[in-house]
């Protein structure tokens, strides 16, 4: 960030105690929270996700407010959006082991899309500018703000209520996870194919025209 007249230069320190950032600290220890009660008990498991997952709704709107945006606090958000769900899916492979060739699938999956995406751009990953060349269907899916929430979110939830079905298998949490959420998670590995293809020919394409 640059520094203009009168205005206190930043240090590091400065930068990892932004609010938003702070924000992020508190997402990654309650995420270890509700790991640590996932098997022991349920209701404070999710209750610590939850608290994980709202700091998330709200830390990109402190930082914009605070004038807070920094590469370090974007990282962090990602990361710990992309560990928190890989963590859940570790989880739910322990109480539905016939599926957890699946569980890891998405793992495998989500981590290799975002990888891929985030390394083939150089402005930030959602920006028009980012996605200028790129697959119509992933420009649209990010350019349509309730789309792309639905999908993140529907996704997130139907992770959320297939564990919590395990504890308490009530036809409101089935019905809820397999009609409301299931078609945003399946939208959502549609979109990481996508997503990891269209990325893997950028940067392809990068390095056939600087060989």
């Amino acid at each position: 960030m640059a520094n203009t007249k009168g205005k206190k230069a930043l240090t590091t320190k400065d930068v990892l105690l932004f609010y938003p950032n702070l924000i992020g600290y508190l997402r990654f220890a309650f995420m270890l929270a509700s790991f640590a009660f996932a098997h022991t008990n349920w209701k404070v498991s999710i209750g610590f996700y939850f608290a994980a997952f709202f700091g998330d709704v709200v830390d990109g709107y402190v930082a914009r407010a605070f004038n807070q945006c920094s590469k370090f606090g974007g990282v962090l958000d990602m990361v710990t959006d992309r560990v928190s769900t890989c963590g859940l899916l570790v989880v739910l492979a322990q109480f539905y082991p016939l599926y957890s060739f699946w569980f890891t699938f998405l793992i495998v999956l989500d981590i290799t899309s975002h990888w891929f995406h985030v390394m083939s751009v150089t402005a930030h990953h959602k920006s028009t500018e980012a996605l200028a060349h790129r697959n119509a269907l992933l420009r649209w899916y990010y350019s349509i703000y309730p789309l792309f929430g639905y999908c993140c979110v529907g996704t997130e939830f139907y992770y959320i209520l297939l564990y919590v079905h395990h504890f308490f298998p009530h036809p409101y949490v089935y019905q809820a996870m397999v009609y409301g959420c299931l078609p945003a998670c399946v939208l959502k590995q549609v979109v990481n194919v996508i997503q990891m293809a269209s990325a893997a020919e950028a940067m392809a394409e990068v390095d056939a025209k600087e060989a």
